[in-house]
């Protein structure tokens, strides 16, 4: 089912449910109002009759007939009265009366007093009667017919009728124009979006016109084809720089291969086998290059894999493998117990980047520090200029002095991008000692209570 088709239902039939109960409403306050109306007039006669027979002497020895048809004044429908006697029976009927049938709970009232009112058929008419005690054994019933009021109700019900078939149809015909300008400005949305991607044109920003719902809704959509945009830019680039990087390595490694498998030329064994261990060397750098690419676009998304660490322990497992891989080097490690809630993988990668680079660029001793404050990585080389230090943290940028030393220059760019993503910052300073510091620093890291 359309989502038009659903507006337009639930237009429906809240109006219809809208003017059911109004319906029901408007005859029930209707009714009420007509019968009250009847109930005041049978008190008010029954006051009168009372006195009338008050006056007569009904219920004597000898008493006058009481009671009967009395005509209403202005053509109103007439009052008809009679005496009920503690046995249930009516009495003192003018000859030539018929009686109406009594009452409910009538014998009751006429022994022990008090009122009651109900509708009763006669000849099949309805009556409204009011039974009232006067004294003991003896009660009060006068009614009055309430055909005319009757003949209103279903007249009124009629006219109900006939008006809820009307607003049914209004209600549909409403519900569907309802839907259709409702849904308008989500459709030239659509149509906007559907153009956008047929076309592959992330460019495109949609119209943010309309109610206040469809103008976010287009903004919501402008800010992602936005963020794909800027992705898909991002990603263009990445390539761009990595195909040009990786041409130089890969022509040294064809024309070594070449070389090696020439079998023209005239390399002595010795030389072949320096050739070989080169072509290693080569085949690794490329190796890490392509991985530090890969590295590189995965990092761009958040993190996804987050757990209670401790960055202490973290950072003391980077410096026992880089002690491993470099045994002559010197790397201090002064450490406080730090938690923090995050990928492991990536904090542990951008922290063996920087301790990477701190020997391969700016020499040993390197000190490792970690604080609730975040985490140090100081070198002793020469440092950094302060001109050149953001432009640092750029894909395939390396420093001025260390072109011909192995690397990639995407280091500092991965760990930017992995601290990034958890919501941290890197900067780099002068350390005290004179060498390079950069400084990751972390929300929400905190020392362990040991108490």
């Amino acid at each position: 089912m359309s989502l038009r088709v659903r507006i337009a239902i639930a237009a429906s039939l809240a109006v219809i449910i809208t003017f059911g109960v109004g319906s029901v409403v408007t005859y029930q306050v209707t009714k009420r109002s007509l019968y009250t109306e009847i109930d005041d007039s049978l008190r008010a006669a029954a006051v009168r009759e009372a006195r009338d027979a008050a006056r007569s002497g009904t219920g004597g020895a000898g008493g006058a007939n009481f009671g009967g048809q009395q005509s209403g004044r202005f053509g109103a429908p007439g009052i008809f009265a009679e005496l009920i006697s503690g046995a249930g029976k009516v009495i003192r009927l003018p000859a030539g009366e018929q009686a109406i049938p009594i009452g409910p709970n009538a014998a009751e009232i006429a022994q022990r007093g008090g009122t009651s009112l109900g509708t009763v058929i006669v000849d099949g008419m309805p009556v409204r009667v009011l039974v009232a005690g006067l004294r003991k054994d003896l009660a009060l019933q006068v009614g009055r017919p309430v055909t005319e009021v009757e003949s209103t109700l279903t007249r009124l019900q009629r006219l109900l009728l006939l008006a809820g078939i009307g607003g049914v149809v209004a209600a549909i015909i409403l519900g569907i124009a309802v839907a259709e300008r409702g849904l308008a400005p989500l459709r030239r949305l659509a149509s906007n979006v559907e153009d956008a991607a047929r076309d592959r044109d992330l460019s495109r920003r949609l119209p943010e016109q309309g109610g206040a719902e469809s103008a976010r809704l287009a903004g919501a959509v402008n800010a992602l084809l936005k963020g794909l945009e800027e992705a898909r830019n991002a990603q263009d680039h990445l390539v761009a720089d990595a195909a040009h990087e990786l041409r130089t390595p890969l022509t040294a490694l064809r024309t070594d291969v070449e070389t090696l498998g020439d079998p023209s030329s005239a390399l002595s064994g010795e030389d072949r086998q320096h050739l070989a261990i080169a072509l290693g060397r080569e085949i690794d750098e490329v190796s890490r290059m392509i991985t530090s690419i890969v590295d590189l676009a995965r990092g761009a998304r958040p993190v996804e894999e987050s757990e209670v660490l401790r960055l202490d322990d973290l950072a003391a497992d980077v410096v026992a493998r880089a002690r491993a891989r470099r045994p002559q080097a010197e790397i201090r490690l002064d450490t406080e117990a730090v938690t923090f809630t995050g990928d492991p993988n990536r904090l542990e990668r951008a922290v063996g980047n920087l301790v990477e680079n701190a020997l391969l660029h700016g020499g040993a001793p390197v000190t490792v520090t970690v604080r609730p404050e975040g985490i140090t990585v100081d070198d002793s080389g020469s440092g950094i200029p302060l001109d050149d230090r953001d432009a640092m943290f750029d894909r395939f940028r390396r420093g001025r002095d260390v072109q011909n030393r192995p690397g990639s220059g995407l280091g500092l760019a991965i760990v930017r991008q992995d601290i990034t993503a958890h919501g941290g910052t890197v900067t780099i300073a002068d350390a005290p000692g004179g060498g390079c510091r950069v400084v990751i620093s972390l929300p929400a890291a905190s020392t362990v209570d040991w108490a």
